[in-house]
């Protein structure tokens, strides 16, 4: 783990890893509160390490200290569920791979479309030295993995993540301002990485910046896009079929939606777009399939499964009119 100021989250995170983790490292990087008095009393290893406006920096001096087979990283206001906590011993037991996605469920704002947002990250490998991070934010390890021949594989562990619910970080600091200034410095000293732009244009939505966030995302697809992976990729046509609805293009949200559902066919975000795009077009029998498609694989998110059977009742009045 990396800390900065995280005494009223700390706690819960590695609470969560009690009985699971045979050694906690945690590099604090310039805490002024209790947070490495904190993470000591869960016996924790606190490492001091002088903030470089990078990441990736900070995680990899977390690594350097690890002596165990397997490595778990986690963000302070992050937690296992028990289920997962319970199943990582048998599961690395068993696995034939380097490296293991893990489902990464953040609690979005009430506002949000959507009550959580998935994404799929790589949070469990081996501990091998040439494994290490890169990118100054929203760092990444598979690429270190990849390039050592490493392999990766998929898993049904679940890490729940709670700090999108909240716009502050590390006590005080702005999430969104932290990361605007990193994104931008980032740019300028690459400014053709498409992943960059990408985490841009997401921190712009995310700050009710649309029209800007969208020009943003866009301009993804005139770069090396293509590298940055499919579950980027599905979030990244997700986001632009979202803004182009609500600036009523409706013919750019259901393409986007269904450039997504190509990657991802259970985005239950992306069926609604391409629903509502399409009842907006007066397309009923067209936006009814998909509304169906979200009930079939459950009702997608909670905030859309509340308005899921009203719209599927309305469609099937009109369609049997």
């Amino acid at each position: 783990m990396i800390v900065k100021n995280e005494e009223g989250t700390l706690a819960n995170c590695l609470r969560s890893v009690s009985g699971v983790a045979d050694e906690i490292i945690v590099v604090d990087t310039g805490s002024s509160d209790s947070t490495s008095e904190v993470a000591g009393t869960f016996g924790a290893k606190v490492v001091s390490h002088e903030w470089h406006e990078d990441f990736s920096d900070a995680r990899n001096v977390s690594l350097d200290h690890a002596t165990g087979d397997w490595i778990l990283v986690l963000d302070a206001d992050e937690e296992l569920p028990e289920s997962t906590g319970r199943r990582i011993p048998e599961t690395v037991e068993a696995a034939q791979a380097d490296g293991l996605e893990l489902t990464v469920r953040s609690e979005l704002p009430a506002g949000d479309a959507a009550s959580y947002d998935d994404s799929r990250i790589v949070r469990l490998f081996r501990n091998r030295k040439e494994y290490r991070y890169i990118m100054p934010i929203h760092e990444q390890i598979r690429p270190s993995i990849e390039k050592n021949g490493g392999k990766i594989f998929s898993s049904d562990l679940v890490i729940i993540h709670h700090g999108y619910a909240s716009m502050v970080v590390q006590g005080k600091e702005n999430r969104a301002d932290r990361n605007l200034k990193m994104l931008h410095e980032a740019i300028l000293k690459s400014p053709a990485e498409p992943y960059f732009h990408y985490q841009l244009g997401s921190v712009l939505m995310s700050t009710g910046k649309r029209s800007e966030a969208l020009v943003e995302l866009k301009s993804v697809l005139d770069l090396d896009y293509r590298k940055m992976g499919g579950a980027i990729l599905d979030k990244l046509y997700m986001k632009i079929s979202q803004l182009a609805l609500e600036k009523n293009d409706f013919v750019s949200a259901i393409q986007n939606a269904d450039s997504s559902l190509r990657i991802n066919p259970e985005n239950s975000i992306s069926m609604y777009v391409a629903a509502v795009g399409y009842l907006s077009m007066n397309r009923i029998a067209d936006g009814y399939e998909y509304l169906l498609r979200i009930r079939a694989i459950g009702g997608g998110s909670p905030r859309i499964g509340r308005q899921l059977e009203e719209l599927i009742d309305a469609c099937e009045k009109v369609l049997k009119a």
